[in-house]
């Protein structure tokens, strides 16, 4: 992602932008914005960025909302208060997890974590 593929895109005050954010509309704000994604042909992601695609605040895809549980700056701390969508309960995940699904799609990640994740047996 670079800067031209933002050409186009509302342009909104950061203080204004949850909003866009809570109806998944694109929008780009100061160092703050969201996209869409095609992952497939029935598959979109809507991704909220600080800075760049290495911080992937929020994402919306397959009905859920996910948020990115790590610190990274206070000014991306800023972002996302800015940006939290209200009334909604995100799934919380690791930027590298966010990374994945933003850049793979719902469906990898699901599958990826199903088979590297080792099952866990109660004993009796």
């Amino acid at each position: 992602m670079n800067q031209s593929d933002l050409v186009g895109l509302p342009r909104v005050a950061n203080s204004s932008c949850r909003p866009y954010v809570e109806k998944r509309e694109p929008f780009k704000g100061s160092n703050l914005y969201g996209i869409y994604s095609l992952m497939d042909a029935d598959q979109e992601v809507y991704t909220v960025y600080s800075f760049d695609t290495h911080y992937p605040m929020y994402i919306y895809t397959n009905g859920m909302w996910f948020e990115n549980e790590d610190r990274y700056s206070r000014t991306t701390s800023k972002h996302k208060s800015q940006a939290r969508p209200l009334g909604v309960q995100p799934i919380l995940l690791s930027t590298r997890w966010m990374q994945r699904l933003a850049n793979n799609g719902f469906q990898s990640i699901a599958k990826e974590r199903i088979l590297t994740t080792e099952p866990t047996y109660m004993e009796a």
